[in-house]
C-alpha cells in the first residue's frame, strides 16, 4: 500500500488531519504526519529530520506520498527526501495538494491499492467535487512544472488569432520551431499557464491560449535569433491562419443555439432514426511483471499508433481531392497527436512504473486529457475534447485488436434513415453513403474531428450536441436536420414537412444542375475553349473525376499508390494497382501520370532519399528515380505496358536539365524493345512532358521545348524555389504566394514559349483553382487548368464568366507594374466585379 505523510507549521493541525482522515477512509491506513518544532512540537516550524522519520516509518516499495502545507514545509519535505537513499528517493512523491481534502482522496485509492501514480492523481485533482459545486474555476492539473533556465531570451508577444492557439495554429508552431536549435518553453500569461516545451501539442494546446492572450516565450539556443525571428512573423502571420481560414473556423466553431444543437456538415436530410449501437472498446485488465513483457507492451504500443497513422493517412488520401485546405491542415493537427512526446511518455510511464499493458496505459493517458480539455473555459478549446476522444479509439482498435469493419445498428439499416451516434467515427462516415443513410444526428461530436471532415467531405449532412433529445428521438417516427444551422425537427408537423421536403429538393436539384453544368465544356465568354482536368491520386479520385466533369486527368500523382509498399513493388504489382486506380467500368479519361515523385516531404519506405541538411533542395523527383535504375526500369516497363489500354501521358518531376529528358527518352526507347522481344504488348512513343516547378527548368524552357510534347506549371513548388520560402513553413506564408510578381513574370514567359511553339501548357499547382489567379492565368495565356475534383464545377463556371482576350489586353500593360501578391489579386478582383 502506498504511504502517506502530512506535514504541517502546527502539530495539532497535523495531528487533527490524520485523525479525519482515518475517521473517513479506514482505521489502518499506512499514514503518519510532521509538524512544529522545540521540544514538544508546540512552537510552528517544521523540522527535515522529523519528516524524514515519518517517511520511513510509512514506507513501502508501492511509494510514499507526502502532502505539506506552505513555506518552509515544502523546503523541509525536500531536504527530508534528500537524507533517504537514492533508491528510496525515487519512491517519494511531493504533492501539491491541499492537506484535507487532498489527504482524503489520497488515502481512498491508497486503500484500494493503487498505485502512486493514481494516489498522487486524486490528490491532485481532490478540491475538483467542490469547485464545481460552488461553481469556483478549478485548479488543473499541467504536469510536472518546468522552470525558465537562466539566460533564456524572453520573448513576450499578443495572439491574434480569432480562436486563440488551437489545434492548427498550435500544430504549426511545434513544426515550424522543430526545425531550429535549442528549446523554447511557452506560457500563458494572461491565464496564468505553463510553461511548457513546445513540443508536444497536448501541453500547447491545454495553455488555452485565446485572442488577446499575452504569451511569454522563453528561448535558449547558441544562436537564439533565428527562433526569436521565426516566432515574431509566426505571430505576426496568426501562425498561417489566413481571414478565409478564421472565418471557416468560426462558422465550424460558432456556439451551440438554445436548443444544444449545432451544424456539422451542410445539408438537409429527413428520414426515420436508426441508432447505431456503440460498444465501447474492453480495455485488457492485465498486469506486467517482467522487463521482457515490458518490453513487449511497449513494442506493441509503438506498433498500434504506426498502424493507426498508416490508417488514418490512407483514407485522407483516398479523400483527398474533396477535402478542402483547412480540413487537411485540422487533419495533419489530428495526426501530431498520435505521436505526441508528452502522451508517449506519460503511457509508457504507466507501463514501466504501474505494470499496465499497453491498452490499458493509453486508455487511461487519454482519459485524463480528455477530462482535462473538457474542463476548458472556451466552448472552442472544449470541442478540442473530440480529437481526443478520436485518436484513443484509432489506436485501441489496433491495440485489442476489434477493429471497427462496419456499422451496428440496434436494428438493420434500411434506405432513407437518419443515423443516430454518439459520435461520428471516420470508418463509420465512409460507410454510411453505400448504406443509403441520408444524414447523421450525433449526441453529442464536435465539428472538426476526422468523422465530421468525412462527413463534409462526401456531402453527408450532418448535426450535433442532440444529447438531450435522446429518448424524444427513439420514440419518433420522422426526424429531420438541417446540417448548415444546426436545426433538429422531431415528427414536424405536414406542413413543415412540406416545406422542409422543398427545401431539401431544392437542394438536390442545385446540386444536379451544377454537376450537370460542369459536364459541358468551359468556353470563355468570347469563345476561347479551355481544357479543365482534374488532380488525382487514388480510384475515389478518379471516380469524382467523371463526377464532376473533367475533361481529361491532368496530374495523376504516383505516389499516393505506393505509399503503403513496405517492399519494392515489382513492375507486375505496379501495372495492377494503376489498372485498378484507372479502373473500367466506364470509359477511361486520357490520364498524364507523373512518374513516382519521392523525397523531401514525401518519403516511402522503400524508396527512401539519403539524409540530407535541406530535403527539398536535395534527392528527390527524378534525381531519385535515376539513383535508383533498378526500380525505375520497372516503374516505366509497368506505365509502357499501361499505356497500350490506356491513352496515357507521362509527366516528369522536378526538371532542372534538359539531358535529364534526354536520358529518360533514352531509357524509354530500350525498355520499349526489350517489351517488345518479350511479346508484352506495350505502347511506345507517347506523350512526354516536363514540370516547369524549378527556376532551372523555366530559364531554360527554349532548350527543353524542342524535346518535351507538354508540359505542366508546378506552381506549388515553383513559388517555394523563386521566394526561397519553403511552403510547409507557416511563419514564411506571406512569401508563398504564387500570384506575387516573380512567379507571375516566370509564369508568362513559359505560357508564352509553350505557345510559340505549339506545346501544350497547364497549370497544375493550386493557383489553378485560385479564382483570383483563374484570370490573371487565363489572361496570360493559358488554356488548360488542371484542379483538384471538387473544385472543377466552381473553376469552370467562373471561366464562362471571363473574357480571355479582355483581361489579356488589360494585362499586357500592367504586368510589369506589380511589385507584391496583394497587387495582382486587387487587379484580379476588378476584372470580376
Amino acid at each position: 500500500m502506498v504511504g502517506l505523510v502530512l506535514v504541517s507549521h502546527s502539530r495539532p493541525l497535523a495531528e487533527a488531519a490524520v485523525d479525519l482522515i482515518r475517521r473517513t477512509v479506514h482505521p489502518n491506513l499506512s499514514i503518519a504526519c510532521s509538524g512544529g518544532i522545540g521540544d514538544k512540537r508546540e512552537e510552528l516550524g517544521t523540522d527535515a529530520v522529523e519528516i524524514q522519520e515519518a517517511v520511513t516509518s510509512v514506507y513501502s516499495e508501492e511509494g510514499v506520498l507526502v502532502l505539506m502545507d506552505m513555506g518552509s514545509a515544502i523546503l523541509s519535505a525536500e531536504t527530508a527526501k534528500d537524507f533517504l537513499d537514492f533508491q528510496q528517493q525515487e519512491k517519494i512523491v511531493l504533492s501539491s495538494a491541499p492537506l484535507v481534502e487532498g489527504g482524503i482522496a489520497a488515502a481512498v485509492q491508497a486503500q484500494l491499492g493503487s498505485p502512486i501514480s493514481d494516489v498522487a492523481k486524486a490528490a491532485r485533482e481532490s478540491l475538483l467535487p467542490k469547485q464545481d459545486h460552488v461553481q469556483d474555476s478549478p485548479v488543473e492539473d499541467q504536469g510536472p512544472s518546468i522552470v525558465t533556465p537562466s539566460g533564456s531570451e524572453i520573448l513576450e508577444l499578443t495572439v491574434e488569432n480569432e480562436h486563440g492557439l488551437h489545434l492548427r495554429p498550435a500544430a504549426t508552431l511545434i513544426k515550424t520551431l522543430a526545425g531550429f536549435q535549442g528549446e523554447v518553453l511557452i506560457e500563458n500569461l494572461t491565464a496564468g499557464r505553463g510553461p511548457v516545451a513546445a513540443k508536444s501539442l497536448v501541453d500547447v494546446t491545454r495553455l488555452q491560449i485565446r485572442q488577446g492572450d499575452s504569451v511569454r516565450f522563453s528561448i535558449s539556443s547558441p544562436d537564439p535569433q533565428p527562433l526569436i525571428d521565426s516566432i515574431r512573423l509566426l505571430v505576426a502571420n496568426q501562425f498561417g491562419e489566413s481571414p478565409q481560414q478564421a472565418t471557416a473556423s468560426a462558422k465550424l466553431t460558432a456556439e451551440p443555439k438554445k436548443s444544444g444543437t449545432f451544424g456539422v456538415s451542410r445539408g438537409i436530410a429527413i428520414g426515420h432514426p436508426a441508432f447505431f449501437a456503440s460498444i465501447p472498446a474492453e480495455i485488457p485488465t492485465y498486469k506486467v511483471q517482467t522487463d521482457s513483457e515490458i518490453a513487449s507492451e511497449i513494442s506493441r504500443l509503438h506498433l498500434a499508433l504506426d498502424a493507426s497513422t498508416e490508417d488514418f493517412d490512407a483514407r485522407v488520401s483516398r479523400l483527398r481531392s474533396s477535402l478542402q485546405p483547412i480540413d487537411l491542415e485540422v487533419l495533419g493537427a489530428q495526426r501530431m497527436i498520435l505521436r505526441d512526446p508528452t502522451i508517449l511518455q506519460e503511457v509508457e510511464q504507466k507501463i514501466r512504473k504501474d505494470r499496465l499493458n499497453s491498452a490499458a496505459a493509453w486508455h487511461q493517458t487519454l482519459a485524463r486529457h480528455i477530462a482535462d480539455q473538457e474542463r476548458a473555459d472556451d466552448p472552442y478549446f472544449r470541442a478540442r475534447a473530440a480529437d481526443l476522444r478520436e485518436v484513443e479509439r484509432i489506436a485501441l482498435d489496433h491495440m485489442i485488436e476489434t477493429k471497427e469493419d462496419s456499422p451496428s445498428p440496434e436494428k438493420p439499416f434500411t434506405d432513407g434513415q437518419i443515423l443516430v451516434c454518439d459520435e461520428l467515427t471516420p470508418s463509420l462516415a465512409e460507410e454510411l453513403t453505400r448504406l443509403g443513410i441520408f444524414g447523421v444526428i450525433e449526441l453529442q461530436g464536435g465539428t472538426t474531428s476526422h468523422g465530421a471532415i468525412l462527413a463534409r467531405a462526401l456531402n453527408l449532412p450532418a448535426i450535433g450536441g442532440a444529447q438531450s433529445y435522446e429518448q424524444k428521438i427513439r420514440t419518433a417516427g420522422t426526424v429531420a436536420i438541417d446540417g448548415a444551422e444546426g436545426s433538429l425537427w422531431i415528427d414536424p408537423p405536414p406542413d413543415l414537412l412540406a416545406r422542409l421536403t422543398r427545401l431539401q429538393q431544392l437542394e438536390h436539384s442545385q446540386l444536379e444542375e451544377a454537376l450537370q453544368q460542369s459536364e459541358q465544356p468551359a468556353v470563355t465568354s468570347d469563345g476561347v475553349p479551355i481544357l479543365v482536368a482534374a488532380n488525382a491520386g487514388s480510384a475515389q479520385d478518379i471516380s469524382n473525376a467523371h463526377k464532376y466533369g473533367a475533361e481529361s486527368v491532368g496530374l495523376f500523382r504516383s505516389e499516393f499508390l505506393f505509399q503503403h509498399f513496405n517492399h519494392e513493388p515489382d513492375e507486375e504489382e505496379q501495372l495492377n494497382i494503376y489498372r485498378r486506380a484507372f479502373g473500367s467500368d466506364k470509359k477511361v479519361l486520357p490520364i498524364t501520370v507523373r512518374l513516382l515523385d519521392v523525397g523531401a516531404d514525401k518519403p516511402l519506405k522503400f524508396l527512401r532519399s539519403p539524409k540530407e541538411a535541406n530535403p527539398f533542395l536535395g534527392v528527390r523527383g527524378i534525381r531519385l528515380l535515376f539513383a535508383n535504375p533498378g526500380f525505375l526500369r520497372t516503374h516505366l516497363r509497368a506505365l509502357l505496358r499501361l499505356a497500350e489500354s490506356v491513352p496515357l501521358k507521362l509527366l516528369v518531376p522536378m526538371i532542372t536539365d534538359v539531358s535529364e529528358i534526354l536520358d529518360l527518352k533514352r531509357l524509354l526507347d530500350e525498355l520499349a524493345h526489350e517489351l517488345r522481344n518479350q511479346a508484352l504488348p506495350c505502347h511506345w512513343p507517347i506523350p512526354l512532358g516536363a514540370m516547369i516547378e524549378t527556376p532551372a527548368a523555366a530559364l531554360l524552357i527554349d532548350q527543353l521545348i524542342p524535346h518535351i510534347d507538354f508540359l505542366s506549371i508546378g506552381t506549388n513548388d515553383l513559388t517555394q524555389y523563386l521566394l526561397c520560402a519553403e511552403r510547409g513553413s507557416p511563419a514564411l506564408s506571406a512569401f508563398a504566394d504564387p500570384l506575387h510578381p516573380a512567379v507571375m513574370r516566370v509564369c508568362e514567359q513559359v505560357i508564352r514559349k509553350s505557345r510559340e511553339n505549339g506545346v501544350e501548357a497547364s497549370v497544375c499547382g493550386e493557383a489553378a483553382s485560385d479564382p483570383d489567379a483563374i484570370p490573371i492565368l487565363l489572361g496570360l495565356g493559358l488554356r488548360e487548368f488542371s484542379v483538384t475534383t471538387a473544385a472543377i464545377p466552381a473553376t469552370k463556371s467562373l471561366i464562362r464568366k471571363l473574357s480571355a482576350g479582355w483581361i489579356s489586353d488589360q494585362l499586357a500593360s500592367r504586368i510589369t507594374s506589380f511589385s507584391a501578391a496583394s497587387d495582382v489579386r486587387k487587379f484580379s478582383r476588378s476584372l470580376t466585379a
